[in-house]
């Protein structure tokens, strides 16, 4: 099912879907955020993008153009609404005077004391800055951070929550979250980051997933090749071929049954070896995560849709 409602707080531009294949290397172009992007040698084909931002309001007696505010956002416990008391001086730049500084920060301690209605509303504040904080150190795409929100939103709204960490369920929901959008990010990756183990995150999404339903897309071998190019630092030709032969891997029934890791090591390392790029099966097997004895089944696996193409 659906994660969030249609044009709640985007476009279709915002989706993270396929479009068509690089005009240079053939490889696939991802579109996220208005911006068209080869995901194999990382050229841009497109960089307009919307501005989802707040329309000026004119004020017709200054001839101004003023903000009326930031957007709305998921990503936030009020949906960004709130408003901050800053600690400068006042609107046009002038210091306050020590009265009116000590006037502010009273104003100030009790506007933090009232911006969280209950102990729901201000666990729910906490869970959201653990998640843009993961994403962050992620490096992950903006849609991941707002729909990991709304995620956990649902989940409390669910009464998921009680009983269990703010910090698993956090980085549940960003596992989730990853799941959905198609970003390919491991439980261990995330568990690196996050302030809990492996299995809390796996936990975490098994929750969410069986209570919500979710959408999640299964990981294919696609996936998993950029990540372990970028690790071993091949060639741009290299991973390009590594594209086609998941290809291969997947319309042949080789991936069928394997791990994806195990399968995109295989096909980086006949691509590499293609190319006459000296790059070894250990090497790949450790940035897949894999054992070298797995690549080597998954090369052996390869050979017999190989050889009629190479003879």
């Amino acid at each position: 099912m659906a994660t969030r409602d249609i044009y709640e707080d985007g476009f279709d531009e915002d989706q993270g879907s396929i479009s068509g294949r690089c005009p240079e290397c053939e490889g696939r172009v991802l579109a996220d955020g208005g911006e068209l992007a080869c995901t194999a040698c990382g050229l841009v084909l497109e960089e307009e993008r919307f501005d989802h931002g707040s329309e000026p309001w004119f004020d017709a007696e200054n001839d101004e153009a003023r903000r009326t505010g930031a957007p709305l956002t998921p990503a936030r416990h009020d949906r960004g609404l709130s408003s901050e008391i800053g600690y400068g001086g006042d609107a046009n730049g002038n210091c306050l005077s020590p009265r009116k500084r000590a006037q502010i920060a009273r104003l100030r301690r009790e506007h933090t004391r009232a911006r969280w209605r209950s102990k729901a509303e201000r666990n729910l504040a906490t869970a959201f800055t653990e998640i843009r904080r993961l994403v962050s150190a992620l490096e992950s795409p903006r849609t991941v951070a707002e729909e990991a929100c709304t995620l956990y939103r649902r989940a409390q709204s669910r009464d998921l929550i009680r009983g269990r960490s703010i910090e698993m369920m956090a980085a549940g929901s960003v596992y989730a979250a990853c799941r959905c959008r198609n970003v390919a990010r491991p439980p261990p990756e995330i568990a690196a980051v996050a302030s809990c183990s492996r299995s809390d995150v796996v936990l975490g999404y098994g929750v969410l997933n069986r209570e919500l339903g979710l959408d999640a897309k299964p990981v294919g071998v696609h996936d998993r090749v950029p990540a372990i190019a970028s690790t071993c630092d091949v060639a741009d030709a290299v991973t390009t071929r590594a594209f086609e032969l998941a290809d291969i891997a997947e319309s042949c029934g080789i991936a069928n049954g394997r791990h994806p890791r195990g399968v995109a090591a295989a096909c980086l390392y006949l691509a590499a070896r293609e190319t006459e790029d000296p790059i070894t099966q250990q090497t790949v097997a450790t940035a897949a995560s894999v054992s070298d004895a797995t690549v080597r089944n998954r090369i052996v696996e390869f050979q017999p849709v190989l050889e009629p193409t190479t003879k």
